[in-house]
């Protein structure tokens, strides 16, 4: 048994770009098919073969009646002097037809002959179907052939007594995403015959010209089809609503979350609390031990705190750091995270220190992205892999790219590397080696400035190489706060914690503004704020640096944030 379609002649890369994995398959299946195994179908007419056996082999390839992968039943074309010819099946993917399936009663022999296989290509050759490939089928046995490349061998013959076995490979060439990325395979094989005895140069310089030129003027085509395909955004949601306590609070809340992602996880921790899981809840998030933690967690943490007093607003456990003496009050968590969100926790050294070291660990692994190619080395073929594993109309697909894994990368490193560092200085129950972590700090600190010196084009590498960030990485903890900036982004969203903020942090609202977050420039341009020397400035080498002007002086410097 041959694996056609697989071209052999393609590199690992271009092989993975241009093949698609199968699914596993649904178990209703795989039991209809152990049925047509079963069938006697001695008496069996060519109508017989079409029902009792193409039709669900047909579904559970995954092609139905007027979705973007149909299926067409005996088909009308004509031919010159013949009015009446019909084709039993005709498959499309977004109205476009790619193969075709001939049916016949039982014959006699093992394989099929020269009368029906050409009935079959005459049909394949014609200019409203124009398939490729051509699939036949008696009720005893499947050959499938690709007429392009050979018309006397099958790429893949089987008995029916054998369909289960065999249809994962018939689902290798005949589903509609195998189908679609066959033809684009089709396409640069078409390129390479077109060229292989090219001599002018010029000529395939102007080829590519014409290439390019034909996939520019398909992109309002693809943006159009873009905005039309339902993407698989409620399976994400589904898996989200049933992920536990532990994944959301030690996982994803690490990471900046969109909007609706992060409403369905407040949800699900929302309602572990109600249902009187508030202290493991609680617990896990703002234990009375020192936990890692980043700018990520706490503005997700706190978007979780807003929606849990919209629906209570006493739970039976408050940590003592945070509550400010709120007796299980739940706006008293609230108050206590935003006072320490926009003050940088200012008065919490520990809590302090761990937030800059993952700043710190961050800019660092972005910086050795940017010097040592080494470490992008696997990004590229995480992203091959995801284009051949996952699905088309997943958003992991549609986003991936290497750059993008190399954000990942930064992030996840970062995470690790804050996890570790904060073991490495927990000496016991609320006990933390401040001295020791800071002092670690600040070897952190000189390593990337000893970097970033050793590297004189740092920052023209990093607008070379352009990685799409969105987090603020390099002024992150050095001249912008971040924590701050995406806290208020929550809260001014809320009406009763805007005007809460409003209120009683407009020193820190001023001081934000000043480091540059829009969200709190737009507060005070909203409100008609005025300073009125209501803000103590607080410069940043005092809030990132421990007043260390130095460091904060030569990374700005190095940066290019002065």
């Amino acid at each position: 048994m041959s694996y056609m379609l697989i071209d052999k002649s393609l590199s690992i890369k271009d092989g993975l770009l241009l093949h698609k994995n199968i699914e596993p398959m649904h178990v209703k299946y795989i039991e209809e098919l152990r049925e047509i195994e079963g069938l006697d179908v001695t008496e069996f007419s060519e109508a017989d073969v079409r029902a009792e056996i193409i039709d669900p082999i047909v579904r559970a390839l995954g092609y139905k009646k007027s979705q973007f992968s149909s299926v067409n039943r005996e088909k009308h074309i004509s031919f010159l002097g013949k009015t009446s010819k019909y084709i039993d099946y005709a498959f499309t993917l977004w109205k476009e037809n790619f193969w075709l399936i001939e049916a016949k009663k039982p014959l006699k022999g093992e394989c099929f002959g020269y009368k029906e296989l050409s009935q079959a290509t005459e049909y394949s050759i014609h200019p409203e179907i124009n398939a490729a490939v051509i699939v036949l089928c008696d009720g005893l046995k499947i050959e499938v052939f690709d007429r392009e490349e050979d018309l006397e061998k099958p790429v893949l013959a089987f008995k029916i007594k054998e369909l289960v076995n065999n249809f994962d490979s018939l689902r290798m060439i005949l589903e509609p995403m195998q189908i679609w990325f066959f033809y684009k395979r089709r396409v640069i094989k078409s390129i390479d015959k077109a060229f292989e005895i090219e001599f002018n140069i010029q000529r395939v310089n102007e080829f590519k010209v014409l290439v390019e030129n034909r996939l520019s003027k398909k992109r309002d085509v693809i943006l159009k089809n873009y905005q039309a395909t339902n993407f698989m955004d409620k399976d994400r949601s589904s898996r989200l609503k049933q992920a536990s306590v532990d994944d959301i609070i030690d996982g994803y809340f690490y990471f900046m979350q969109s909007r609706p992602d992060l409403n369905v996880m407040n949800e699900v921790l929302v309602d572990s609390c109600i249902r009187g899981n508030d202290f493991l809840v609680i617990n896990k998030m703002f234990p009375e031990d020192f936990k890692s933690a980043n700018d990520a967690f706490y503005s997700n943490a706190l978007s979780f705190l807003i929606q849990l007093e919209r629906s209570t607003k006493k739970i039976n456990y408050t940590p003592s750091w945070l509550s400010l003496g709120g007796n299980g009050d739940v706006e008293s968590l609230i108050h206590g995270l935003i006072r320490h969100s926009l003050n940088y926790f200012d008065g919490d050294e520990v809590r302090k220190t761990i937030l800059l070291a993952s700043s710190a660990f961050r800019r660092l692994y972005k910086i050795l992205a940017v010097i040592a190619p080494s470490f992008n080395n696997n990004s590229e073929l995480r992203h091959l892999l995801t284009r051949y594993t996952e699905s088309e109309f997943s958003w992991e697909q549609i986003l991936s790219s290497p750059k993008r894994n190399v954000l990942s990368d930064i992030e996840i490193y970062s995470i690790i590397s804050t996890d570790r560092f904060v073991k490495s200085f927990t000496a016991g129950q609320r006990k933390f080696n401040v001295g020791l972590a800071r002092q670690n700090l600040k070897e952190l600190w000189s390593l990337e400035i000893k970097l970033l010196k050793e590297t004189n084009n740092y920052t023209q590498l990093l607008r070379e190489m352009d990685f799409g960030e969105l987090n603020p990485t390099e002024c992150s903890s050095v001249a912008y706060d971040n924590l701050g900036h995406t806290c208020l982004c929550i809260i001014k969203s809320h009406e009763k914690w805007r005007a809460y903020i409003l209120k009683n942090y407009q020193a820190e609202i001023f001081n934000l503004a000043g480091y540059g977050s829009w969200a709190a420039k737009e507060l005070i341009e909203s409100e008609a704020l005025s300073d009125n020397n209501v803000s103590n400035k607080i410069e940043p080498f005092n809030r990132f640096f421990f007043g260390d002007e130095g460091v904060h002086r030569t990374l700005s410097t190095l940066y290019g944030l002065r």
